[in-house]
């Protein structure tokens, strides 16, 4: 007799024959189990940032009073970050989550202190054109984890920007300039907020991210990323 477990065994073990599991970097075969799609020697490849409170706001600089980033920017981490930004690779989040609350519980760092997690938003016609939001990926699952309450749309982004990776430092901070707005103001007034995001390079846009929440009324703002530039 033919049970649900034998069936579902059976075809788990066609669909890894006809699509097998292999490494983002490396292309070594993984098992179906794998969660990370990673390799032990890719996901090796991937440095944790070894001063993870580099990014500390001081005198004024930075509208957010605080940044942690998990991850250096090397190539690891340069290829699956635009994997999954631009090619689609939504599931990358099981590899990414996992290592930010590693990050987190080793270094203490305080989500848990904060009322509210919140990704920074995609303009609405680059949402439609990547049919999702990879900063929203990681900081619903991270809310998940640490019982935190997630606000999609706490920001909205009211300023289609150029792409930051085609602009200078400078450029990327004028670029920013203006291109959030609160969607509900009263949400916001009094809270703490840790914004959510993949990549951390000049600070332009968490900082405006920042900027426009402290504008209304919040009362302490952190910025996660989970790579930051070397």
């Amino acid at each position: 007799m033919v049970t649900y477990v034998m069936l579902q065994a059976f075809l788990q073990g066609a669909f890894e024959l006809i699509f097998p599991d292999n490494c983002l970097l490396c292309r070594q075969f993984l098992n179906s189990r794998h969660q990370r799609q990673l390799c032990p020697h890719c996901l090796g490849s991937l440095a944790f940032n070894p001063n993870p409170f580099s990014r500390q706001s001081t005198s004024g600089s930075f509208a957010f009073d605080q940044a942690w980033s998990v991850c250096l920017y090397n190539e690891p981490a340069q290829k699956l970050l635009h994997a999954f930004k631009y090619n689609s690779k939504t599931s990358l989040s099981k590899t990414f989550v996992p290592l930010m609350i590693d990050f987190i519980d080793r270094h203490h760092v305080p989500v848990q202190l904060f009322d509210l997690i919140a990704p920074i938003p995609l303009h609405p016609v680059r949402l439609r054109e990547r049919g999702y939001n990879q900063s929203a990926l990681l900081s619903l699952a991270l809310s998940r984890h640490y019982g935190i309450s997630h606000s999609e749309d706490l920001l909205i982004r009211q300023k289609m920007t150029s792409s930051q990776t085609e602009l200078g430092a400078k450029q990327r901070w004028t670029n920013m300039e203006g291109a959030f707005r609160i969607k509900n103001p009263s949400e916001v007034e009094g809270k703490s907020v840790v914004l959510v995001d993949d990549l951390f390079t000049t600070g332009a846009t968490v900082h405006s991210a920042a900027e426009t929440l402290k504008s209304a009324g919040a009362a302490r703002v952190g910025a996660l990323t989970f790579s930051i530039t070397i």
